[in-house]
């Protein structure tokens, strides 16, 4: 059997002796069998029955509720993961995980392994990138628990917090009258929480389990709620096939967006991180929001060419 992800156009193949971490790990990001096993192209039999060995021969204890590691976690196992990601990047791949509003950043990124996208809070991210599941998280500002400090980056332990740049992000609904702002949970936005309550809106939880942008639109629309988008992000025609348009007389939202990554030099200093740090600076400075307005349908078509 062999186990392989696709990534701008050609197929990882992790090393058999890390196979069933391979899947192991997807399963953690993925959320679920179902959802891993859709990532990896295998049945849901076959991620359960890895599942099942690598707890039987690394003593993996399961933790319901958990977030970050469901499955267990010991110091056998983070040597492995480091094994893993020194295996990428002798490959010059990155594994880099983010959110759906964020994921057209990282898709046809030549270098960059695609994982199923998924909104947590940005300690998740950290701690995602810390144990070696992700080599990189890429997070915005409104993840944060609060703004940091002016000049100051947000810091974690044993993380590298690279700036990337800034995008726009715009109420839109799908109805004419809103009732509100659907959101996801307190503790994946607090920052755009603090933001949108300050600006007077009622603001809506999307249940944690829903995380295709499907439901998020179907719930809006049921709901009579508006989104929380980027403009700029999205693929020309997208807002029209699902009947979206931009609130009028609304406050701009700016976010910053970061890179997380290890702090190991190797990493850091890799032709990979390297790549993938200029590709994505490279894109937001053409996508970034400018003083007169959010760029043109033109000028967005014209950077995702690039």
């Amino acid at each position: 059997m062999a186990i392989s992800s696709c990534h701008a156009g050609r197929r990882y193949v992790p090393p058999t002796a890390l196979a069933d971490l391979y899947i192991l790990d997807i399963l953690e990001l993925a959320g679920s069998q179902a959802k891993a096993g859709e990532a990896l192209d295998l049945h849901q039999s076959t991620v359960c029955r890895s599942l099942r060995l690598m707890q039987q021969q690394f003593r993996l204890v399961t933790k319901p509720g958990s977030a970050v590691c469901r499955h267990g976690h010991n110091a056998c196992l983070a040597q492995l993961r480091l094994a893993s990601r020194e295996h990428r990047l002798m490959e010059g791949l990155l594994r880099v995980g983010t959110d759906v509003l964020h994921q057209s950043l990282l898709n046809r990124m030549q270098g960059v392994q695609q994982v199923p996208p998924r909104i947590r809070p940005a300690e998740h991210w950290a701690e995602l990138v810390r144990l070696g599941l992700l080599d990189g998280a890429l997070i915005s500002s409104f993840s944060l628990e609060r703004s940091p400090q002016l000049a100051q980056l947000p810091l974690w332990e044993g993380l590298v917090t690279q700036p990337l740049g800034q995008l726009n992000l715009q109420l839109m609904a799908t109805t004419e009258v809103c009732h509100g702002v659907l959101l996801p949970r307190r503790a994946c936005a607090g920052l755009l929480y603090q933001t949108l309550e300050a600006q007077g809106h009622a603001l809506e939880q999307q249940p944690a389990p829903c995380q295709e942008v499907e439901a998020w639109i179907q719930r809006a629309r049921v709901r009579g709620l508006a989104l929380p988008l980027c403009p700029a992000l999205l693929e020309p025609d997208w807002m029209v096939s699902h009947a979206l348009r931009t609130l009028a007389e609304q406050p701009v939202l700016v976010e910053q967006l970061w890179l997380l990554l290890p702090a190991q030099v190797a990493v850091v200093n890799s032709m990979a991180v390297r790549r993938c740090l200029r590709r994505l600076r490279g894109l937001l400075a053409r996508l970034a929001p400018k003083r007169h307005g959010l760029p043109s349908r033109r000028q967005v078509v014209a950077a995702w060419a690039k």
